[in-house]
């Protein structure tokens, strides 16, 4: 809890929020969380209710994001919503490249390879550190696959977001101005008492979702983000790896 808050667990959520007020957990908003509160609170969520987020206040979210800074006011970023039907059949076709094990071809490469010594150690602790959450055990290889294929099915989220950019003209500061827009979508969500999870995963398969968002020949996908109510008392959605501490990676020149 941030000294001074009036954050709280909500039972049914395992989340924070600060209570009071009228907001959007099945009709009875929490007060919204500051800026610095949502930081603090925000954590991956891989579990949904099917209840969806409405229309009204996605709107009023994708318009905040919207507000991200960027270089010159390019404003690069292109954000689409996938929502009922249309998410069906696309986590379908999904699901069926990962069971069938597609090699998957992402519009870019994520990370270096490969990774540096100390981003590997905690790339292996988090790795560990949910199987070890979820009570799956090194040699149970049907439980790993099975947590792996949740991120295929957006791991039952009722909406999904796609942000991408315009793949014939991108760069290096491209994905940070797109960043800033992914950033102010999560800490959002957040404030609302909902969650999200981003995802690269998914970005295994770019042909798929050409094929159902309209306009998106020349998108350069960049991120999914699942997003919905927070399923009560979900043990996943509980777990939370470490941070570094503040001294680790924060310097202070005078």
């Amino acid at each position: 809890m941030l000294r001074g808050s009036k954050i709280q667990i909500h039972p049914g959520l395992n989340f924070p929020l600060r209570l009071g007020g009228r907001g959007c957990h099945r009709g009875v908003f929490p007060t919204m969380l500051n800026a610095l509160e949502a930081m603090h609170a925000r954590r991956s969520i891989r579990e949904f209710t099917d209840e969806p987020v409405p229309m009204d206040t996605i709107r009023q979210l994708a318009e905040a994001a919207g507000r991200a800074p960027s270089s010159k006011n390019t404003q690069p970023w292109r954000l689409y919503l996938v929502q009922g039907g249309e998410l069906e059949a696309l986590r379908t076709e999904y699901l069926a490249a990962f069971d069938a094990g597609r090699p998957g071809k992402p519009g870019y490469q994520y990370s270096p390879n490969p990774l540096p010594a100390a981003w590997a150690a905690r790339a292996k602790e988090v790795g560990i550190g949910i199987f070890k959450h979820k009570g799956i055990g090194r040699e149970e290889a049907d439980k790993r696959r099975a947590h792996d294929r949740e991120n295929f099915r957006f791991f039952g989220a009722p909406q999904v977001f796609f942000l991408g950019t315009q793949e014939s003209a991108f760069s290096y500061g491209t994905f940070l101005d797109c960043g800033f827009v992914l950033d102010n979508l999560m800490l959002g969500l957040v404030a609302l008492g909902l969650g999200s999870c981003p995802q690269f995963s998914v970005m295994m398969y770019p042909d798929l979702l050409k094929k159902h968002l309209p306009d998106s020949a020349d998108t350069l996908f960049i991120a999914a983000l699942p997003f919905g109510h927070p399923r009560p008392g979900s043990r996943v959605n509980e777990f939370q790896p470490t941070r570094l501490p503040l001294d680790a990676w924060f310097k202070v020149v005078a």
